[in-house]
């Protein structure tokens, strides 16, 4: 019994737990990026100017290719499917106190030139935010939760981009 441990304990530390070091996706290291102002089939006006702000930004900050605004070698493209609020949790008076804002995006990542598909897939991220009776208030709160989904949604698909999966 004692002969065969050793050689099970190293066969379980080999398997591991399924994590694995991501691999950089080189066809895409030092190259340009086109990010394309997104489709908007959501009812929230402007949103398409945010994410894509936001992607810029995501780009810009981290290291790998430049962003581009036109002729990119990697064009990123998309459509808002949708965006909506809805209450979360609320207050003994049955008022509500929290809502939660979610966004559902369409992303296209492809190669100019070929115009091969490198990734396409849907993303959603959510972010709450207070309710307030004040309506400048709440708009600005809704505004901050927005722009937070937009930020994750930019870290997801700059991740998509430069790693292999």
């Amino acid at each position: 019994m004692r002969a065969w441990l050793p050689t099970a304990l190293c066969a379980m530390l080999i398997s591991g737990c399924g994590y694995h070091v991501a691999k950089v996706n080189q066809e895409l290291a030092g190259k340009t990026v086109e990010i394309a102002i997104f489709a908007n089939k959501s009812y929230r006006p402007n949103i398409e100017a945010k994410v894509a702000d936001l992607l810029v930004d995501e780009f810009v900050r981290r290291e790998g290719g430049s962003v581009v605004e036109s002729g990119g070698e990697t064009v990123i493209e998309g459509t808002i499917l949708s965006y909506g609020t809805t209450a979360v949790s609320y207050t003994a008076a049955d008022t509500v106190k929290e809502y939660r804002a979610t966004m559902t995006t369409e992303v296209i990542i492809r190669k100019r030139e070929t115009g091969r598909v490198l990734w396409k897939g849907t993303l959603a991220a959510t972010q709450d935010f207070p309710a307030n009776d004040d309506l400048v208030l709440q708009q600005n709160s809704e505004d901050t939760a927005i722009r937070e989904i937009c930020r994750k949604l930019a870290r997801d698909v700059f991740m998509h981009v430069v790693e292999d999966f």
